[in-house]
């Protein structure tokens, strides 16, 4: 199984070992009592200008960012969700008249009994309701208004049972960060038979995710973006051995930093609005709910094109268990798939220490976080405030790195 090394997406250090998939460095870095190290394009976030927002509106940066790829590549699909960021990532191509050859939605048609269709319902086990609530309505005008665009539905859940009989433990390798059923394999490169010819047609393939909002936080009355590995680690890492197909991030990109710096900045001016002060605990977020929230607010601030009344679920609480599984959870019990995936996660508990996972209720349901360095936005716009986390006196203090302007400050922070 041959995983993408593509630097951008961000790789891991253990010693002087590189891997370009979490669970490898996690289970080397057990083994040689090493700590493993999240690496995201530092160079280029420290050279750039964090404190200074770019002058360019964010709609036009989205377009230079489209037309960029459609440079760089022959063919250019987007994994679409139907939510914010994948959508704006599209009109980014479509409202500007650059060509997007593919759009491609991905639902498990097989695993659909009994857990869909309730606009009622909007916690993170009702996702396959975003295929109609969301997603379709975004397909169905795709085909109305720009119809040389290819609409891809593709039911991974048939990819699943083709390998029920031989699948193992092993399929924990076909992710980076996200070990729920199907992640794996709705995420692939090659799920349809177009997908597998289009790539062996030669062809430069871009497979293009809506990775993600900016992450922003305060730190000494400063304001501060950071990265984070677990969304980074949202694509796909097996390619094959193809060197023609690439994983791109929209927004988290090197190739456009302003993008995230942009970004940022709009959304830290948003909460430096005095009627907004008191909401600034948000974007400290590890909660799910917060998470939501935050992510509900960032999305009226950056995404200017998207309807916010589109319909769609909370966001998951772990990695393991992850309640956007629950039509798996539901009708694949007692099966092949089902026990391969306990087996599975069974392995990364046996293979990796304990204290590289994050824990609910005592049990172990995902791994450990990684952030990127601290990059300096600007100062809190406000005189004196009831502090972002009046009870943080009780958390542990960790070491972070922290640049400002250009230079690399040594810190501790209360994490």
């Amino acid at each position: 199984m041959k995983v993408e090394q593509n630097p951008k997406l961000g790789y891991y250090r253990v010693g002087d070992q590189t891997f370009y998939s979490k669970p490898e460095a996690y289970i080397y870095a057990t083994q040689t009592h090493q700590e493993p190290v999240w690496h995201f394009n530092t160079n280029t976030y420290a050279k750039a200008k964090w404190s200074i927002e770019p002058e360019t509106s964010i709609r036009e940066l989205y377009r230079i960012r489209a037309q960029q790829l459609r440079e760089k590549y022959d063919y250019i699909r987007v994994e679409a969700s139907g939510g914010g960021d994948s959508t704006t990532a599209i009109f980014a191509f479509l409202l500007n008249g650059i060509h997007l050859d593919e759009v491609v939605f991905r639902y498990p048609k097989k695993g659909e009994k009994g857990v869909t269709a309730d606009p009622f319902t909007t916690k993170a086990n009702n996702t396959l309701s975003e295929w109609d609530f969301a997603a379709k309505p975004l397909l169905d005008w795709i085909a109305t208004h720009h119809p040389t665009v290819k609409i891809t539905v593709h039911d991974y859940s048939e990819n699943m049972l083709e390998e029920e009989s031989t699948r193992d433990e092993s399929w924990v390798f076909t992710t980076r960060d996200w070990f729920q059923p199907g992640h794996g394999s709705k995420h692939t490169h090659f799920g349809t038979k177009e997908h597998k010819d289009l790539t062996e047609s030669g062809k430069s393939i871009c497979v293009l995710y809506g990775v993600d909002k900016p992450k922003i936080t305060i730190i000494d009355d400063g304001w501060y973006g950071y990265f984070i590995d677990l969304y980074a680690n949202h694509a796909n890492p097996v390619n094959d051995g193809h060197t023609n197909i690439t994983s791109e991030l929209f927004y988290w990109s090197p190739d456009l930093p302003e993008i995230s710096i942009k970004q940022s900045h709009l959304i830290a001016k948003w909460f430096d609005m005095p009627q907004n002060h008191h909401l600034r605990y948000l974007v400290n977020e590890q909660d799910p709910n917060r998470r939501t929230a935050y992510e509900f607010i960032a999305k009226s601030i950056i995404y200017p094109d998207y309807d916010l009344q589109t319909w769609q679920t909370s966001k998951p609480t772990n990695s393991f268990y992850n309640e956007m599984d629950h039509w798996f959870y539901t009708n694949f019990k007692d099966t092949n798939l089902y026990r391969a995936w306990e087996k599975g996660l069974e392995y990364l508990v046996d293979k990796i220490d304990p204290k590289y996972f994050y824990y609910q209720l005592g049990q172990p349901v995902g791994l450990t976080m990684q952030r990127s360095a601290y990059y300096y936005i600007g100062p809190v716009k406000s005189e004196k405030t009831t502090p972002t986390f009046p009870n943080r006196g009780h958390i542990q203090p960790v070491a972070v790195t922290i640049i400002k302007d250009k230079k690399v400050v040594k810190g501790m922070q209360n994490d």
